[in-house]
């Protein structure tokens, strides 16, 4: 697929996870798409590496969504590049947290590769000591 194609589907991806739309959110990814989510997150019991399938991607980024974080969320594309093959953004999340209500704010950078114009893999990348500090009340 094109640069433009893929930064769209790339866009598409984070307007789903802004409405918590599962089903848009499985259609951005391949049936086999692989995520592979920060190291510290297994660590902690939160996900395992990777997790594979489209339809597990879409319920898993939705159900670890809804146990962390308030429904009403923005995420916000601050850079994107692609190219037919590989693409790249750096995303700011502002939410609530859901536990306590404080406020959260992070920047992301996630990583894909495209296969037959859906995201096949994605790595994610954050400062995950401040979100855990947050997580276990230490930003309260």
């Amino acid at each position: 697929m094109s640069a433009t194609t893929n930064q769209q589907l790339i866009r598409e991806h984070f307007a789903a996870k802004d409405k918590l739309d599962r089903a848009a959110l499985e259609a951005t990814f391949t049936t086999d798409a692989r995520y592979w989510p920060p190291l510290s997150g297994e660590q902690r019991g939160l996900a395992v590496r990777p997790i594979v399938g489209g339809a597990t991607l879409a319920e898993t980024l939705t159900a670890l969504s809804l146990k962390l974080y308030a429904r009403e969320r923005s995420w916000t594309i601050e850079f994107l590049l692609a190219d037919e093959n590989i693409g790249a953004a750096q995303v700011h999340l502002s939410t609530r947290l859901a536990a306590s209500g404080d406020p959260y704010e992070n920047v992301y950078v996630y990583f894909f590769r495209f296969q037959d114009g859906k995201i096949a893999e994605m790595w994610e990348h954050l400062d995950t000591a401040y979100a855990f500090a947050l997580f276990d009340g230490a930003g309260s």
